[in-house]
């Protein structure tokens, strides 16, 4: 667990003193299950120690959009949410696969701790960073949608997947349905543009696997 970001630099034992003394509690979450919907009344900080989870917003038409995707080590909770409309929009993390979170109270972080756990302010710094983290991924997406055309936001999407892996070949986090929601765009066009992306030898993909193929300056 010491290696999960938020918990960096911790020691284990000292860790193990300070999530009982902040009454911290875990939970199991099969895959598809709702491991929390937001309202304005979760006082919360959740972490997923292991599995995979999104962020996801329904509105009241039942349109499905994946705001974020979680990987073991991410945080989530209102302090990290993405602005919805909570009197119209359902957002909720859902687990894509069996995953394990623990869940910390927010007034455990932001006061001070009345047993001096001397860790406190190390794990204060760590979400900190988290939230920077957000913030980043926050500026990726909005770089994604921006882009006038769903060619563009794959082409967008497909180079920040690879920058992040550092090769030109990876494998998308989550499936080609999600991903649709993700980019906010018919599932269908996505598929055939995808398809006139690999005859113009711009990309190769089976599935999740994608592979980038030439430059993207030769194709914006």
């Amino acid at each position: 667990m010491t290696e999960t970001p938020i918990f960096r630099g911790i020691p284990q034992k000292d860790l193990e003193k300070m999530l009982a003394c902040f009454q911290a509690q875990s939970k199991k979450i099969p895959s598809g299950g709702t491991i929390l919907t937001y309202t304005s009344h979760f006082e919360k900080m959740g972490i997923l120690l292991s599995g995979e989870a999104s962020l996801v917003r329904f509105d009241p038409d039942g349109n499905r959009t994946i705001l974020e995707y979680l990987t073991e080590g991410d945080a989530f909770g209102e302090m990290f949410a993405i602005a919805a409309r909570p009197e119209q929009d359902e957002l909720s993390v859902i687990a894509s696969r069996d995953s394990i979170c623990l869940f910390i109270e927010y007034d455990h972080l932001i006061r001070r701790c009345p047993n001096a756990c001397p860790h406190h302010s190390l794990l204060v710094s760590n979400t900190l960073l988290l939230m920077s983290k957000k913030a980043k991924n926050l500026s990726e997406r909005i770089e994604i949608l921006s882009r006038r055309t769903l060619r563009e936001k794959l082409l967008t999407y497909f180079e920040l997947q690879s920058a992040r892996h550092q090769n030109r070949h990876f494998y998308l986090p989550f499936s080609l349905n999600n991903l649709a929601d993700y980019l906010c765009v018919d599932r269908s066009a996505m598929l055939r543009e995808m398809k006139k992306l690999r005859e113009s030898g711009r990309i190769a993909s089976k599935g999740r696997e994608i592979t980038l193929l030439s430059d993207k300056r030769s194709i914006l």
